[in-house]
């Protein structure tokens, strides 16, 4: 089965989008035998090369820790449970503190009350993301598990069983990303109702939206990838809803599809059709505890990151510093000029970072390198090989039939501007910053992902056809290429080079 992170000699890699330096480096240097005890996990994924948009670890530790995951499922020995109690109950106060941090007035904090919150946070990060790549191998697991066991009530080529099985992964609540736009689907019911001008609303519509934004607007600045929602997105956003009603979609059945009521309709539905004995039952409860799990944190990181922005924007002020840089220094780089005034980078280093650059962790130790000759030196060790092909083969996370269009490659949240009706999303992965995209598309094509994956959960959510676990989608299709779809087996054909 094709997995997130994929084997390649002696390295195991995994496509990593570009998240910002500061971001980054908190995460690589999250992998200690301390955070990782914290999480009931032995194995320490503590050495990792990111280089060229792709991490690469050891295969023989990142092996131990995949086959120290998959035993605890095996064995059933509570492992599971007592995780995703730890990782929720983690993830909930950390989404509070976001609120909190979002609330604070940073200018009357002085550099060392700044530390003094800074530095807990990113504590709290850490131990939210060491054990994250526990998520991977669990993914790959309740698929192939619940697979099997569906074998005992259905046939492989009957038309239901992937369905079932997507059905199965679903998350077990509401994520705040599928809340997010079932909300703005009813304002933008309203709206049509009353035939609102969407250039001149009424003052009750307006603060309806203004509160919208105030709950959901972290939602698109994703890892400190991109600005959060604006009015004018949202706007944009209903705008699309507009021109999908006045194409023949009914607004009432786009309120219901971005419902929890048409995941749990389905899901029952589901049930009664294959009347799962308590094995297969008790699987697929705890599949879709993970795949709740694995959202959920990841909402919990953009709200507690949209929060602490905020103190990051005042540092760049007093530091006379760009504010749209802030977020590519490094954590060392921003806790010395709190703590002793250090200088930050200047310009020139700054657009030698944003040009390319590489990280080397070692027993969790993270060095940021922008040395470009030392990168060119990394690449001798480093490398995927790609190979010319006109034919991808992934797993169906949204299925429908056959779709065409042109490809879209987008790399971060800053290339889904591309996008517009009727293109598919190639991209490594998603986060819910690349909603805005994924509405519009008609497709979409992710190189890694599992069934609990933002790709596939989203996708099913808007009922567009997903394709994960490409490997090299990213890497073999090019923007504008013509694409054929096959929805039902997920091959990806380029049927036409731009």
């Amino acid at each position: 089965m094709p997995g997130a992170v994929m084997h390649s000699g002696k390295w195991r890699i995994k496509p990593s989008g570009r998240l910002p330096i500061f971001l980054r480096f908190m995460i690589n240097s999250s992998f200690t035998r301390e955070n990782a005890h914290k999480a009931g996990i032995k194995t320490v994924l503590a050495n990792r090369t990111y280089l060229h948009h792709m991490m690469y670890w050891p295969a023989s530790e990142y092996n131990a820790f995949e086959d120290e995951i998959i035993n605890h499922m095996k064995t059933d020995d509570g492992w599971f449970e007592n995780y995703c109690q730890q990782e929720l109950k983690k993830s909930e106060h950390l989404y509070q503190k976001g609120l909190e941090l979002k609330k604070t007035d940073w200018s009357k904090k002085s550099n060392q009350e700044i530390v003094e919150i800074i530095g807990p946070l990113l504590q709290e990060y850490r131990e939210l993301a060491c054990p994250w790549y526990a998520q991977y191998s669990l993914d790959e697991y309740f698929e192939d598990i619940i697979e099997k066991k569906l074998l005992n009530y259905l046939k492989a080529d009957d038309k239901n069983f992937r369905r079932y099985v997507l059905i199965f992964t679903d998350p077990k609540e509401m994520t705040e990303v599928a809340e997010e736009r079932w909300k703005l689907t009813q304002i933008a019911k309203d709206i049509f109702d009353h035939n609102e001008d969407l250039d001149n609303l009424s003052g009750e519509t307006i603060s309806r939206l203004n509160d919208h934004l105030d709950k959901f607007a972290y939602i698109n600045r994703g890892l400190a990838t991109s600005k959060p929602y604006s009015f004018a997105d949202i706007i944009e956003r209903v705008k699309e809803m507009k021109q999908q009603v006045a194409d023949g979609k009914v607004i009432d059945d786009l309120i219901y599809e971005a419902s929890a009521g048409k995941i749990e309709s389905e899901y029952r539905r589901a049930l009664e059709q294959v009347k799962p004995k308590p094995d297969l039952q008790r699987v697929i409860d705890l599949a879709r505890l993970h795949s709740y799990l694995r959202n959920r944190r990841v909402e919990a990181f953009f709200n507690a990151d949209y929060g602490a922005s905020f103190a990051y924007a005042e540092v760049a002020k007093r530091a006379n510093f760009n504010q749209d840089w802030i977020m590519e220094i490094s954590v060392p780089e921003m806790i010395n000029f709190l703590k002793q005034g250090a200088a930050l980078p200047d310009e020139a280093e700054m657009n030698i970072r944003f040009h390319d650059y590489a990280m080397i962790v070692r027993g969790a130790e993270t060095r940021l390198i922008t040395d470009l000759k030392e990168i060119k030196e990394l690449e001798n060790e480093y490398s995927v090989e790609v190979a010319e092909t006109e034919e991808i083969h992934g797993r169906m996370a949204c299925l429908g039939g056959i779709i065409k269009g042109r490809a879209k490659v987008c790399l971060d949240k800053e290339e889904i501007y591309k996008v517009e009706r009727g293109d598919i999303l190639v991209a490594q992965y998603t986060t819910p910053d690349f909603v805005p995209a994924m509405e519009k598309a008609a497709a979409i094509v992710a190189d890694q992902g599992g069934l609990s994956s933002h790709a596939a959960i989203v996708s099913r959510e808007l009922g567009v056809p997903c394709v994960i676990a490409t490997k090299n989608g990213t890497r073999v299709i090019k923007d504008n290429d013509l694409l054929e779809i096959d929805a039902q087996k997920g091959i990806v054909k380029i049927i036409k080079r731009a």
